[in-house]
């Protein structure tokens, strides 16, 4: 009887696992077991054939000896600090003006119209501000008809113009993610407080500074994170625009690892520039956890 007692106590506590099973091996499968992969082909010489040799740390040191790395790293920097500046900034803005009561299907229009960016995949935006930065595109033609004189300006050729038009492209794109947060965080700021505000005299640019943005704090610091991370490995955008160009003006992170890998084919580099930033990412999920365990 006591061991009858014993198996069903014990089946008890295994029953959870039977239902994560499924979700465990699929996390082992498709995340945790590439990214050991990677860790091992880190140290490997030349995984393309099968008698390879590990030669400790020499990948990293091929890496860290790369004269493209100092370029990418203050691209990358630049790149992420601006354009989360940037999503927040322009999101905090339009989350304000899709908060305001207004008839409810006109609200519902300019919802749609400001997460339409969003909506796109990479490859179409990356297309759509080809044609319009070309040579003979839009913008060069809008340029034309304001100057009267012809305007041919290769945005995506020259080096600057190509860093300035990427940060301008990604912050077109990439804002209404932090929007739809933002807008979340403004609909749980209770309307009690602003009336208050209103009945002692506040206008509406000193609710905004003391009131929505303390109130937003803790919502601001957590998408920041999160958005800082998406931004440094973001690759699709990048590459189908720019492809890392022109002369590395636009090299990232992940785009220097896709080069390493499929156009080098330099796969024992790449696989520890990976490492490298897998450490950056885990350190700031490291920092985001904190964060919300302040919050909480």
């Amino acid at each position: 009887m006591k061991k009858i007692q014993k198996n069903h106590k014990l089946l008890t506590k295994l029953t959870p696992l039977f239902f994560l099973a499924p979700a465990i091996i699929l996390l082992v499968a498709v995340i945790l077991y590439p990214v050991c992969k990677v860790i091992q082909y880190s140290f490997i010489d030349n995984i393309i054939n099968d008698n390879y040799t590990y030669v400790g740390f020499d990948n990293y040191i091929t890496v860290l000896t790369d004269s493209r790395l100092v370029p990418m790293i203050s691209f990358t920097l630049l790149f992420t600090i601006v354009s989360v500046l940037a999503h927040t900034v322009i999101g905090i803005l339009c989350a304000v003006q899709l908060n305001v009561k207004i008839n409810p299907k006109a609200l519902a229009i300019f919802r749609v119209i400001y997460v339409l960016p969003w909506l796109f995949t990479a490859a179409v935006v990356a297309v759509i501000w080809q044609l319009m930065l070309n040579p003979q595109g839009v913008v060069n033609s809008l340029l034309s008809s304001i100057s009267g004189t012809q305007v041919i300006i290769d945005w995506l050729g020259n080096p600057t113009l190509a860093v300035v038009s990427l940060l301008i492209i990604n912050a077109w794109r990439g804002y209404p993610t932090c929007m739809i947060s933002f807008l979340a965080g403004l609909q749980n700021i209770p309307d009690s407080i602003y009336e208050a505000a209103q009945m002692d005299g506040a206008g509406k640019i000193r609710q905004f500074f003391s009131m929505t943005l303390p109130s937003l704090k803790n919502v601001i610091l957590s998408v920041g994170i999160l958005d800082a991370i998406w931004t440094m490995n973001l690759f699709p955008l990048i590459w189908l625009t720019t492809g890392g160009g022109p002369l590395g003006a636009t090299e990232t992170l992940a785009t220097l690892i896709y080069r390493l890998s499929f156009v080098e084919f330099q796969f024992g580099p790449a696989s520890a520039l990976a490492v490298m930033g897998l450490i950056l990412s885990m350190v700031g999920v490291g920092i985001y956890m904190k964060v919300q365990r302040n919050v909480d």
